[in-house]
């Protein structure tokens, strides 16, 4: 493929990670107390913080700050033992009346750290300025973990896919040729040099996100420790290392013997694809709360992706630099051999695709104006290139024009590429979430030309603000009302219907206070006018109320 072309794809996969602004957590919270601006008549015992998964105790904390920045809480922050998604920390007796914060940093159970401050109020007559919240901030991935990891992805494909295309789809008489077994040895044996180091350097670079420090300052036997016992990631880890001696002494056989001990084949084939499961047990799929299916699906994507690049590695290396080895015809039958299977693999690989697509994004909405999103329809425009490149290789092996290596191939492999490092930043970016509807606003011209203008604050389950202004059709206010009422009907639950009298704030503007929206879902709303014509104005709203 022309460099112009790549140097297009390049550009996409820039723009894809420099546009989006991160702005999701893996974890997020589900409830506080006190609740963020909260404001409190006596100093509370605790503050407890819930989130929608499980945190690890490792690297996560909880404190609380008055307004001069002293710290007040017991210092006894923790994960609940009962209920890990609650992390809390207890306070001194009596507190001051006056503005406190929480802050907290959560560290969720795929190892990706989240953090945030929380204010609060004690006494409702304080002279301190209130604090304004801060939103929960998580981790960016940077540079350095988009190398390291894509390494490791990129190594532990090719070692898988060389040995499926050794034992699936090079034919038998062109195995046995002296300068393709030391080829595939080469590529084991540097693949395998690759592994190690990504996983080695895995570990500490874990450590500087979970614990938030820099490189040069996690080097210490308390921080590391911490993450080796303490972490999920830490245990996955040690797997990751008995499994990488494991498959040294399995690669040894196999490139001692020029590939014809098929025990040591097949063990090291294996072992590479258990490696692969291991990262499953790191990405967001771990963090479902019944996780066998999600885990079960990521796997899948992991080793299909593998197949697919990794065989195609196997491909470049044959055609490139073991020309001699096979025939025209013989080159045929590998593309078309590999191309039946890739069938199979684009199958895997749009149905776990798909799935994971449903699990971590919410909405369409998600999907376009989120940096998790963006990145995703990024990977899945070059999945579709990467397929067009398949396609133009399987109609070429089957009318056997060219030997040797076909430039669409290495433009597949490319874009395969590509797609993996596009794979690590999705797999530690930040997921979406789906966001509360939030405050409720609409406006209903009736057939006379005037307009009702309704307005719902926050719009959640609890106390909220109603507000209806009135105009004519020349946008005028209307000031000859007698009275303004709102019926509240719940749409999702038998209930009996409620009407208030909305009070009168000034012409043509009505209010109303009140926890008349007791409970989750849809609810109608009607807003009821009478003039002193006694003429009636009525007007109908459909809002979704959801919980604080």
């Amino acid at each position: 493929m022309k460099k112009k072309s790549y140097a297009v794809l390049l550009l996409i996969a820039v723009l894809l990670l420099t546009c989006p602004s991160f702005s999701f957590a893996h974890a997020y919270i589900k409830k506080s107390v006190p609740s963020e601006n909260e404001t409190l008549v006596n100093s509370p015992p605790k503050v407890s913080i819930q989130f929608n998964e499980t945190i690890q105790s490792a690297f996560t904390s909880i404190e609380v700050y008055d307004a001069g920045g002293k710290r007040v809480d017991k210092k006894n922050g923790q994960v609940n033992a009962k209920i890990p998604s609650i992390i809390e920390a207890s306070l001194k007796p009596n507190l001051p009346e006056g503005v406190y914060s929480t802050h907290w940093r959560a560290v969720s159970s795929d190892g990706h750290p989240v953090q945030g401050v929380i204010p609060f109020q004690i006494g409702a007559k304080s002279s301190q300025p209130v604090l304004s919240s801060k939103e929960s901030a998580g981790y960016t991935p940077h540079w350095d973990l988009i190398v390291i990891r894509w390494i490791h992805y990129v190594s532990n494909a090719c070692i898988v896919g060389v040995l499926f295309f050794n034992q699936f789809l090079l034919p038998k008489e062109p195995r046995k040729h002296i300068a393709l077994e030391k080829n595939f040895s080469s590529v084991l044996r540097v693949s395998l040099i690759f592994l190690v180091i990504s996983v080695i350097l895995s570990f500490p670079l874990q450590a500087t996100i979970e614990s938030d420090q820099s490189w040069l300052e996690v080097f210490n036997v308390a921080t590391l420790t911490e993450l080796l016992t303490n972490t999920s990631f830490g245990q996955i880890w040690m797997v990751q290392i008995v499994l990488l001696v494991f498959l040294g002494f399995a690669c040894f056989g196999v490139t001692g013997n020029q590939f014809n001990k098929r025990l040591f084949v097949w063990a090291s084939f294996a072992i590479s694809v258990a490696l692969l499961l291991t990262k499953s047990f790191t990405s967001h799929a771990a963090t479902s709360e019944n996780n066998i299916l999600p885990v079960s699906m990521d796997f899948l994507h992991l080793f299909a992706a593998s197949i697919w690049i990794g065989s195609l590695t196997a491909m470049v290396s044959l055609f490139a630099k073991s020309r001699k080895s096979t025939s025209q015809e013989q080159d045929g039958e590998i593309i078309q051999r590999f191309s039946a299977w890739g069938i199979g693999t684009v199958v895997v690989l749009t149905l776990t695709g798909l799935y994971g697509s449903f699990l971590h994004i919410p909405n369409l909405d998600s999907l376009f104006n989120t940096g998790y999103g963006r990145v995703l329809c990024g990977k899945v425009i070059l999945f579709m290139i990467m397929l067009l490149f398949a396609t133009n290789n399987f109609l070429s092996g089957r009318q056997n024009r060219q030997k040797g290596l076909k430039p669409s191939i290495w433009a597949e492999l490319k874009t395969g590429l590509i797609v993996l490092a596009l794979s690590v930043i999705l797999t530690n970016m930040l997921t979406p979430v789906a966001k509360p509807p939030g405050d409720f606003q609409e406006t209903k011209t009736l057939e006379s030309g005037n307009r009702i203008s309704f307005q719902i604050t926050p719009n959640r389950t609890g106390e909220n603000v109603f507000e209806v202004t009135l105009s004519d059709p020349n946008g005028e206010t209307i000031k000859n009302i007698e009275q303004a009422t709102l019926k509240f009907e719940s749409l999702d639950m038998e209930m009996a219907e409620q009407t208030v009298t909305l009070n009168k704030m000034a012409d043509g503007k009505y209010a109303y206070k009140g926890m008349d929206l007791n409970m989750e879902g849809k609810w109608t709303l009607t807003v009821h006018v009478l003039t002193k014509n006694l003429e009636t104005m009525d007007a109908e709203f459909i809002t979704k109320v959801v919980s604080p």
